[in-house]
């Protein structure tokens, strides 16, 4: 059998320093331009002990980008217990009711998204990992936000698409001194891949781009 490492956490901290820089560069360039910014986290991930945070950038023909990083690493070696995961999700919508005002941006919107990452679940027995871009998916996704006021929306989105993982199935050796992988496999999917329900923070709702 073959020995496995841990996930490390050198692929994650590189893609969240990728997505700050990123949303750095973006905010400011949208505080120049006027456009609408937004922070946002999933419920349903941060039920799911898995905390998460995105940033929206909206411009006023109704176009926005949206970025999100998605990471648990909890871990326990004395008990071979491990939970850790992240990705990285982008999406490009739009909004179809972008220009009516008081308030921009609310009701129904269409997009394209994307996601990336790697996982490992082992709770004391057989474990599931997968390193890094061994899984991904991409798809197509439609949502309505509720406006609750100038500070705060909802977002409930969904998305169909396609997804895919490789991974290694794996034990911990007896006497706790690493990791057999026992197989690998794959599995993929066309279906539902995006379930999304985020509280929504609008940054710079002051702005003249909120009329």
């Amino acid at each position: 059998m073959i020995c496995i490492s841990k996930l490390t956490g050198f692929s994650r901290k590189t893609a969240l320093a990728v997505v700050i820089a990123a949303c750095t560069g973006l905010m400011a360039h949208a505080q120049n331009d006027n456009a609408a910014i937004q922070l946002r986290t999933n419920g349903l991930y941060d039920l799911a002990a898995c905390p998460n945070i995105g940033v929206e950038f909206q411009a006023e023909n109704g176009i926005a980008w949206q970025a999100d990083y998605i990471g648990a690493f909890f871990r326990n070696d004395a008990r071979n217990r491990c939970y850790q995961n992240w990705a990285v999700q982008t999406e490009l919508r739009y909004y179809l009711k972008h220009d009516i005002p008081p308030f921009p941006f609310v009701g129904h919107h269409v997009g394209v998204y994307t996601l990336f990452g790697a996982y490992d679940f082992e709770f004391g027995g057989t474990g599931y990992q997968s390193k890094t871009l061994h899984t991904y998916s991409v798809g197509l996704s439609y949502g309505y936000v509720k406006r609750l006021n100038k500070r705060f929306s909802v977002d409930f989105t969904v998305g169909l698409g396609y997804f895919s993982t490789r991974y290694d199935k794996y034990r911990p050796k007896e006497d706790n001194s690493g990791y057999m992988r026992l197989e690998r496999r794959r599995f993929s999917f066309v279906g539902p891949t995006k379930l999304e329900v985020s509280l929504v923070l609008n940054l710079n709702y002051k702005n003249k781009f909120w009329y």
